[in-house]
């Protein structure tokens, strides 16, 4: 740690405790990771500015690994540390993986005094994690080839990752750490009001002794850099003008107490305004990737599987980066989980709703076939002959949709039978498929296609009510 100080100019001698004690806090603890070996076949797409218009384009699909020592492979399963922190250590590296031992024999041999850390995160967890890594590096290299591939080109955005997973091997690892809690700088505590010295927190590898922390800047250096950069002008300007020394010392006296002031507020503000910066930037690509991912977009990106990865990789990346400086464990281990059940809950009813579209496309071919069977057998026969000889009233176990609803949501074959969610799918489909915004033509395909939407809509609102559905059954 006193390496790690003394290695930049701009960092202060030492750090203090937290507690305003003379020295900061060590703690030496084993941190449990989650380690993945995941080799897969990766593609990309995304849109390229070449001299002021936007191209699509394609990296190409290709098979990359991303090995125990990458760092998008390594996921510590504790919700106590901040994940910029805590992702930085490089356990598969350092590990020998192939001489595992039992839990029982690795607790035996840890010294007196070290803290064993449980896992707290699942694999499932770790999984998606590592995934939403490994995509996101894949998506900064595509970034980087696309700008390459056109030249010209200035910028690259948008870029959606096609991630197949081939093969996955995992691994459970306990990592030797220090743990280093220290003060540095000043911060306005959000209860008292009142001006306290800012808990930060470093992580020290405990094979490698590489420090992992935010780079410091000390205030007394910045404020004395300050100082002399208008003290000694003026003392040497007083030294050669002896006639005007005593008013080139106080205009010198008065440029350094502001530059000293000044020093301070640059100081304390640089870093936010660089974090602020970077914050910018990851919420305008959350907001594009959340808009393409979004049900309104089409049904098209709602079905996209690697659009709606883009969209979990957001949020994971929020969760890491929001308000990192007051991390919580427990809150962010609840948040964590309500991200993956949202994210769980999203992918299954995409299974479900492409389930139910197979389905009818099946009952629909099976219609033709039996259709042209009937056709080939006994001829063409008159449709309105054919309805007529059909018998009146209600099929035994069905609704005679007597206003066509189940017929304009295409349930026509699912008649009195149909659960609410078949019909909320049927819906959403037909409702993508006739919405006026999404249908390409002339005023009057947009009328038509209005009419169908507004015929969806007050079909729906039949149909999707439980009481206004079974008196419309009964009819």
């Amino acid at each position: 740690m006193a390496r790690w100080l003394g290695a930049s100019a701009s960092r202060p001698r030492n750090v203090r405790g937290v507690d305003g004690s003379r020295d900061a806090t060590y703690r030496a603890a084993y941190a449990p990771y989650w380690v993945f070996d995941v080799s897969a076949e990766v593609d990309a797409v995304g849109s390229v500015c070449v001299e002021g218009n936007w191209v699509r384009s394609g990296t190409g699909a290709r098979v990359e690994r991303f090995g125990v020592a990458h760092e998008a492979s390594q996921i510590c399963a504790s919700f106590a540390r901040r994940r910029d922190l805590v992702d930085v250590l490089r356990p598969g590296a350092s590990v020998n993986l192939d001489e595992g031992m039992s839990y029982e024999t690795f607790r035996d041999r840890v010294p007196t005094g070290v803290e064993i850390e449980p896992f707290e995160m699942h694999r499932s967890m770790a999984l998606s994690l590592a995934t939403g890594r490994m995509r996101d590096h894949v998506r900064e290299a595509a970034k980087k080839t696309l700008t390459e591939k056109h030249p010209g080109s200035t910028a690259a955005t948008d870029v959606v990752v096609d991630f197949a997973t081939l093969n996955r091997k995992l691994y459970a690892v306990y990592h030797p750490v220090w743990y280093v809690s220290f003060a540095h700088g000043s911060v306005v505590d959000d209860e008292t009001n009142k001006i306290i010295c800012q808990p930060r927190e470093a992580i020290v590898c405990g094979v490698t002794g590489v420090v992992v922390s935010e780079d410091l800047i000390c205030d007394n250096k910045a404020r004395a850099l300050a100082f002399g950069a208008f003290a000694i002008p003026a003392a040497c300007a007083a030294y050669l003008m002896p006639d005007s020394a005593f008013i080139i010392l106080a205009q010198g006296a008065v440029a350094s107490a502001v530059a000293v002031s000044g020093a301070g507020v640059v100081v304390r503000q640089v870093p936010k305004l660089r974090q602020d910066e970077v914050d910018s930037e990851r919420i305008r690509d959350e907001d594009r990737a959340c808009s393409r991912a979004n049900r309104a977009s089409g049904g098209a990106g709602w079905m996209d599987e690697s659009v709606q990865r883009s969209r979990d990789d957001a949020e994971w990346r929020r969760w890491k980066e929001t308000d990192k400086a007051q991390w919580i464990g427990e809150k962010r281990r609840a948040w964590a989980y309500n991200i993956l059940e949202g994210q769980v809950f999203r992918f299954r009813e995409r299974q479900e709703l492409r389930h139910e579209m197979e389905e009818r496309a099946a009952r629909e071919d099976d219609a033709a076939r039996r259709a042209a069977e009937k056709r080939r057998r006994y001829g063409d026969i008159d449709e309105d002959e054919d309805a007529h000889r059909a018998p009146s009233g209600r099929h035994p176990g069905f609704s005679r949709d007597v206003h066509g609803f189940y017929k304009i949501l295409r349930l026509d074959g699912r008649l009195g039978l149909a659960t609410e969610l078949e019909i909320k799918a049927a819906f959403r489909t037909v409702a993508l498929e006739t919405h006026p915004d999404k249908v390409d033509g002339d005023e009057r395909a947009k009328r038509r296609a209005a009419e169908r939407f507004h015929l969806a809509q007050k079909a729906y609102a039949t149909l999707g009510n439980k009481n206004t559905r079974s008196a419309y059954d009964r009819k």
